[in-house]
C-alpha cells in the first residue's frame, strides 16, 4: 500500500529533486510543508485517502490558466494574493501526489469575518472604520475579477473562507484547489457552498457549472453589503407579516431584500442600517445584484465603482467631526454615529433590573465592622442574619387545619365515650331485670332499654360530629 510522502521524504517538483521540510498545517485534502531549498514556496502533499491522482487533471489546468495577480510588495513586504500553484510535486517513484505554491504569511493575515462586527474587530486589534471595509471590499473585488477573466469560480464565497493582511488590507486567497477550474475543454467544479451565500435561483437545486459565475456575483455582493454596512446580512430585517420566512435561506429564495432604492412591502430594513447613507451609484449595484431581475454586477463593476471611494485622495470618504475614529461618505450624515445614538437610546429605555438592597446596619455596627482590629485580639464574630419571617397563613387553612384536628381526636373519642355510656346502661339493665318468671315485664324493659340506648347513640353522634367541631372552629 503507498502512502502519502512526509517530512524528509524526497520529492521532485517539476524536473528538480528535493526533500519536504517542517509540517505548517493539515487538512481534509492535504498537509502543507515547508521546502527547505525553496524558503519562498510551500508544497501541498493531498492525504493518501483523497485518492491524488483524481487531481492531477485539476491542477494541471490550474496551472495553465493561472489568474494575473502578482504578489504585492509594500513596505519593503512581500503579499501574495493568491496561493495558486506553481509546479506538480511527485514522489520519488514519479506518481503525482501534490503541488507547490507561493508562501503565504498566514499568520500576519485575518478572516475577512472578524471586521465585520465592531465589538469582535477591536477584540482582534482590526480596523473598525467605514474606510478599511471599503478598501477590503475594493481588493476582493479585483482579486476576483482576475479570477473571473481566466473563468475560474469560488463557489463557496463567504467571509470565513476569506482572509486578508492586517498590514496593508490586501486579499489573500488560499485552497484554490477547491474552487471551480477551467481546464481545456473541461470544467472541474467545486461541490461545496453555504446556503447563506447562494444565490436564490440555486437555493433548491445547488449551483450548475454554468451558473457559477451568477452564483460568485451574488455571494460577493452579499460580501460587500455585510462589509460597508455593520455586518449586516443584506436578507434581514423586520418582517411585516406572517409569511416571511424567518431563515435566510428562504428569504434569499423568495428575494426578501428591504434595502432597496424601493422599499419593500413586506420586509422593513433593520433600525441599525446604514443603507440609507450609501450613495446612489452603490445602491444601483445592490438593487441589481438582490433585484428579481436584470444582470448582476460584475467583480470587475464593484472593483471600479469601490476603487474611488477607497482612495482618500478623491475626498469620497471624509472623517466625522464628532468621532475621529469614524468615516462617513461626502455630504451624508456618519452612519456610525447615528448607529451609536440609536444604541444608547434603546439602553436607556430598557427597564432596568430591581435591585434589591440589604438592609442597612446601625451607625456604630457599621463603624465597628470598618474599624480594624487590633493586634492580639481576635476578629469580630459575624451575626448571623435572622431568618426570613413568614408570611401569615390564610384563616380558611387556619381553619381547615383545625377542624381536621377536632374530627381526628373526636373520632378515636367518640367510640371509647359510647363503649363506657354502652357498658353503664348494660349494668343498669342487669340491675332493673325482674324475676325470670315474670316474662312480660322483661320484654318491655328491654323494648325500653334498647329505644334509649339508640336515642342516646344518635344524640351523641350529632354532639361530636357537628356541635363539637363547631363550637371549636368558632373560639
Amino acid at each position: 500500500m503507498t502512502t502519502s510522502p512526509v517530512s524528509g521524504s524526497g520529492i521532485r517538483i517539476g524536473d528538480r529533486r528535493t526533500r519536504l521540510g517542517a509540517l505548517i498545517k493539515s487538512g481534509g485534502a492535504g498537509s502543507v510543508y515547508l521546502l527547505p531549498e525553496f524558503p519562498d514556496r510551500v508544497a501541498k502533499i493531498y492525504h493518501e485517502r483523497v485518492d491524488p491522482p483524481s487531481y492531477t487533471d485539476r491542477v494541471e489546468a490550474m496551472l495553465e490558466l493561472r489568474p494575473q495577480l502578482p504578489d504585492q510588495f509594500e513596505g519593503g513586504k512581500r503579499y501574495v494574493q493568491i496561493a495558486w500553484p506553481d509546479a506538480t510535486v511527485r514522489d520519488e517513484r514519479g506518481r503525482f501526489v501534490g503541488f507547490s505554491m507561493p508562501a503565504l504569511d498566514v499568520q500576519s493575515t485575518s478572516e475577512l469575518e472578524q471586521v465585520l462586527q465592531e465589538r469582535q474587530a477591536r477584540a482582534a486589534g482590526l480596523p473598525v472604520g467605514l474606510g478599511p471595509k471599503i478598501t477590503l471590499a475594493a481588493n476582493l473585488s479585483a482579486v476576483l475579477a482576475a479570477l473571473h477573466a481566466q473563468h475560474h469560480y469560488v463557489v463557496d464565497l463567504k467571509p470565513v473562507n476569506l482572509r486578508f493582511y492586517r498590514a496593508s488590507l490586501y486579499i489573500a486567497l488560499l485552497d484554490c484547489d477547491g474552487f471551480s477550474i477551467q481546464g481545456r475543454g473541461r470544467r472541474y467544479s467545486a461541490p461545496q457552498f453555504t446556503p447563506d451565500y447562494l444565490a436564490p435561483e440555486f437555493q433548491q437545486r445547488g449551483p450548475d457549472p454554468l451558473g457559477e459565475e451568477a452564483q460568485d456575483r451574488f455571494a460577493l455582493a452579499v460580501v460587500i453589503f455585510q462589509l460597508l454596512n455593520f455586518g449586516l446580512h443584506p436578507y434581514t430585517g423586520k418582517p411585516a407579516a406572517d409569511r416571511v420566512p424567518t431563515d435566510i435561506p428562504s428569504r434569499i429564495r423568495e428575494r426578501y431584500y428591504a434595502y432597496g432604492l424601493r422599499a419593500h412591502r413586506l420586509m422593513a430594513p433593520s433600525p441599525v442600517s446604514a443603507h440609507g447613507s450609501v450613495p446612489g451609484e452603490l445602491r444601483e449595484l445592490f438593487d441589481r445584484a438582490f433585484g428579481d431581475g436584470g444582470e448582476r454586477p460584475s467583480a470587475a463593476d464593484w472593483s471600479v465603482a469601490l476603487r474611488d471611494y477607497a482612495k482618500p485622495s478623491s475626498g469620497k470618504l471624509v472623517v466625522c467631526k464628532r468621532e475621529r475614529e469614524h468615516q462617513h461618505y461626502a455630504g451624508q450624515a456618519c452612519a456610525s454615529c447615528a448607529r451609536q445614538d440609536l444604541l444608547a437610546k434603546t439602553a436607556r429605555k430598557a427597564k432596568p433590573r430591581p435591585v434589591v438592597e440589604p438592609p442597612r446596619a446601625a451607625p456604630q455596627a457599621a463603624a465597628a465592622r470598618l474599624r480594624a482590629p487590633r493586634l492580639g485580639r481576635p476578629p469580630p464574630r459575624l451575626t448571623p442574619a435572622p431568618p426570613p419571617a413568614r408570611l401569615p397563613q390564610p384563616a380558611w387553612l387556619a381553619n381547615l387545619r383545625l377542624a381536621t384536628q377536632s374530627r381526628s381526636m373526636l373520632a378515636i373519642a367518640f367510640p371509647v365515650l359510647f363503649a363506657l355510656i354502652a357498658q353503664g346502661l348494660h349494668r343498669l339493665y342487669a340491675a332493673l331485670q325482674p324475676d325470670p318468671a315474670n316474662k312480660p315485664l322483661e320484654a318491655w324493659v328491654d323494648a325500653m332499654l334498647m329505644t334509649g340506648l339508640g336515642a342516646v347513640f344518635l344524640v351523641l353522634c350529632w354532639v361530636f360530629a357537628v356541635t363539637l367541631p363547631r363550637m371549636l372552629k368558632n373560639r
